[in-house]
């Protein structure tokens, strides 16, 4: 590996960043993008799979909601598995599982096997639970103080890619009057079995799970620590942490919103434009390349830059409720142009936010394993999806769409309002710095380290 230098610090001579780093992160979007292009490849469809299978529609929704179901209940003991073992097993395991997944849904094509979509559905969703437990962890790994916002926010773009492609590839081979479901169906599943061999071929040959020597001062610290808190102290000390805590139910109801309207955007856009299945798939397309794909990347180096996570949060958070409201009017008045850009200008923002909440989390609970902080986050954010998606479709069939967009509404704000109570101590930015020659912190960065001595979590 090529490695350069980081000179200026008192320990330069014990901490590198190496270019192959670059190729690490491919690969980690790589085997992200291919399993998270399994999450909603049928409820894209929604109304094609039920009338091909004679399933009500929430059993489709199940077959995007078990990836949610799955986390909630295994992420504890994967987090503690991801603590004990290396991130290349974490990676062979999750790609591992993504693989039998595919494989067992070159089984599904006949109409009395929907059953079969659900096993193999549930075996991409455990190989999940490991993938999306280690972003945050994957870039503090590998990538200096100044670029691990913006490898998280290259990290988390895998994920939204995927979700992106596995919701314009399936209305594009499957119509709704073709003839052919079935083997479309098979020909889909192929395709997605072809291309997850590859990528676990590539993950197991190439993937690494650290360079030889830390990228950062903060890690550096970890590394010599040699006395690391158990799982269970790590998470007594994450429910004794405010800023956590706020970060928690903010964050998790905003993103448990976003991902619901993910899971029931074919119902919500069918309702309005009948017909319109290919609408949908490309509209989820702009709007997670938007938001998951180039908000995140974008306002991941903003973060890099200015460090101001709470402003640039609330601002981002805000700009999502209010492009929320022009989604709902664009829909209840049929006008299907301005549905386009609404939802897309939506996902700028709204995808956005969870590669945000990687790196707000592990800076406040630095320096609690990113895999533990981040992997109670995404069980809330994901335990917060199956309750919304629950209560909308319970909410749509009683009192209909618009009182729904309304509540909607409500608890956006709510998100808003909350996550203005979090502080702006950040524990792992004032560990990186700390270690600077007096004469070369500015005043900014002294102040910070200067008043985090007294909130450091003991």
């Amino acid at each position: 590996m090529v490695e350069i230098n980081l000179t200026g610090a008192s320990n330069s001579d014990r901490i590198k960043i190496y270019r192959y780093r670059w190729i690490v992160l491919l690969i980690f979007c790589l085997f992200t993008i291919v399993n998270f292009m399994q999450m909603l490849q049928f409820t894209i469809i929604a109304n094609i799979i039920t009338e091909y299978y004679d399933v009500a529609g929430f059993a489709v929704d199940v077959s995007g909601l078990i990836f949610f179901i799955l986390y909630v209940l295994l992420f504890l003991p994967v987090s503690y598995l991801i603590e004990k073992y290396s991130l290349w097993i974490t990676a062979v395991v999750s790609s591992g599982l993504t693989f039998l997944g595919c494989l067992v849904k070159l089984l599904c094509a006949d109409p009395n096997r929907f059953y079969v979509v659900i096993i193999g559905q549930a075996f991409c969703a455990l190989g999940q639970v490991y993938m999306l437990s280690i972003p945050s962890k994957f870039a503090a790994t590998w990538f200096g103080p100044d670029e691990v916002s913006t490898a998280c926010a290259i990290a988390v773009l895998g994920t939204q890619l995927g979700v992106a492609l596995g919701s314009v590839f399936p209305p594009l081979i499957i119509k709704k009057d073709d003839d052919n479901v079935g083997e479309n169906l098979s020909h889909m599943m192929i395709y997605n079995a072809s291309v997850s061999a590859v990528v676990f071929i590539i993950v197991i040959v190439f993937f690494r799970g650290r360079p030889k020597l830390p990228p950062s001062q903060s890690q550096l610290q970890l590394i010599e620590d040699n006395d690391q808190p158990k799982f269970l102290d790590n998470a007594r000390k994450l429910i004794r942490n405010k800023d956590f805590l706020v970060i928690l139910l903010s964050f998790g109801l905003f993103t448990g919103l976003w991902n619901s309207f993910g899971i029931m955007i074919n119902t919500l856009y069918i309702h309005y434009f009948p017909n319109g299945e290919s609408d949908v798939g490309i509209i989820v397309l702009l709007a997670t390349i938007s938001g998951g794909c180039i908000g995140s990347v974008v306002f991941g180096l903003a973060l890099d830059k200015t460090h101001k996570f709470k402003q640039i949060t609330i601002g981002v958070m805000v700009t999502s409720s209010v492009m929320y409201i022009f989604v709902a009017f664009s829909l209840i008045y049929q006008c299907r142009i301005a549905a386009f850009f609404t939802i897309t200008i939506f996902g700028f923002f709204a995808a956005s936010v969870m590669a945000i909440s990687f790196e707000y989390t592990i800076e406040v609970t630095y320096p609690i394993p990113e895999s533990v902080s981040c992997s109670v986050l995404n069980a809330t954010v994901f335990l917060f999806s199956i309750i919304c998606t629950l209560l909308i479709e319970g909410l749509i069939s009683t009192i209909g769409y618009l009182y729904s967009f309304g509540i909607g509404l409500i608890a956006f704000i709510i998100c808003d309002c909350v996550v203005c109570f979090v502080s702006s101590n950040l524990h792992r930015r004032n560990a990186n710095i700390a270690e600077k020659i007096p004469g070369e912190l500015s005043q900014e960065e002294s102040q910070h380290v200067g008043s985090d001595n007294t909130s450091m979590i003991q």
